[in-house]
């Protein structure tokens, strides 16, 4: 179809403005934005990742008995705190006591002929065979004391450390076998924290990093602790590994199995780009960086990573040292026309 005449006038009428609306700002006697700028980085980052642990004691003791003997009676109970030492259960074994009654008078009478078979072998007498013999009676009498009188007091389970009762095994009236499980002792006043680190960040833990234990039902306030051990061994399914995190205890607010998170202050990624924050702004195509580049805006999109004190790890084409405009890259249009005002560390 052909235009009319008045049609193509009004065409040719409508293409200044167009045109008008389609040059950048500087080619309309704009003059150039003012801008603030900092320096792209590239470094080493020191970020912080955080891991579900679970808190258990620093020490577990299943105490069993030493002896054979009748449980007579019961000292503490499940829950109760004791120190090194301190009586759990007693028992008796009658056929014992009888037996350490026997190895007594058995180390007098063998002391006896030692003592005599000496006088005898002074007056030529007794001969030196005869002497030796009666020594060695003595000391296997004495060697079967001691085993009974240890024996004897092992009928008293004492707590081997300091720590809580949790579970007992046996009860009164119950023969124990030497052995036998009786109660499971645990240590808290420190705690470990197990948490399950991915394989790709257990390279950048050191035994002795800081790290911070979150607990939710304590009101997920940090605290302080130390990685006391990096497993030489992961789990092959899930290629992770087992962190043990220690934790001061002393006040006894962490209890055995709560559930905890742990943060690692010390994981130490591979060399990234870095931006300040306010460099990053929003666009139909994503987060983009606007640099200044010999006096225009030139944009560049970024995928955003972790951020580091002020600072974003970016991937994009960003070089080390360019100048990624922090202020009045709000409105900027990619090609427009910049003047750097100042430049901030």
């Amino acid at each position: 179809m052909i235009a009319s005449p008045s049609g193509v006038r009004l065409a040719i009428r409508a293409l200044p403005v167009l045109l008008a609306t389609c040059v950048p700002a500087a080619a309309q006697g704009f003059p150039p934005a003012a801008v603030i700028v900092t320096e792209v980085l590239r470094q080493p980052v020191e970020g912080e990742i955080r891991l579900v642990g679970t808190v258990r004691p620093r020490r577990v003791s299943l105490v069993a008995a030493q002896t054979d003997g009748l449980v007579v009676e019961r000292r503490r109970e499940d829950g109760d705190y004791v120190r090194t030492g301190d009586p759990i259960f007693l028992l008796a074994n009658d056929r014992l006591q009888a037996a350490l009654v026997e190895a007594r008078a058995d180390v007098e009478w063998r002391s006896f002929e030692h003592r005599q078979s000496e006088a005898l072998y002074r007056t030529e007498a007794a001969s030196e065979e005869e002497m030796r013999a009666a020594a060695y009676q003595l000391a296997r009498a004495r060697a079967k004391l001691q085993d009974l009188s240890a024996q004897n007091d092992d009928l008293v389970i004492r707590a081997p450390f300091s720590g809580y009762l949790t579970r007992s095994f046996t009860e009164v009236g119950q023969w124990l076998n030497r052995g036998g499980q009786v109660v499971r002792l645990i240590s808290t006043d420190t705690v470990r924290v197990y948490a399950d680190v991915p394989e790709r960040h257990i390279g950048a833990l050191r035994v002795g990093d800081a790290a911070q234990v979150f607990v939710a039902a304590l009101g997920g306030e940090p605290l302080a602790g130390r990685i006391a051990v990096l497993p030489p061994e992961g789990y092959p399914e899930s290629h992770t590994f087992p962190v043990v995190v220690g934790v001061d205890n002393r006040a006894g607010r962490l209890r055995s199995h709560m559930s905890a998170e742990v943060g690692f202050a010390a994981v130490r990624a591979d060399s990234a780009i870095l931006v300040h924050k306010d460099a990053l702004v929003s666009s139909p195509m994503g987060q983009v960086v606007y640099l200044a580049v010999e006096g225009k805006a030139e944009v560049r999109p970024v995928r955003v990573g972790q951020a580091h004190q002020g600072y974003v790890a970016v991937e994009g084409d960003l070089p080390a040292g360019a100048l990624a405009i922090v202020r009045g890259n709000e409105r900027l249009q990619p090609g427009q026309d910049v003047r750097v005002v100042r430049k901030q560390p």
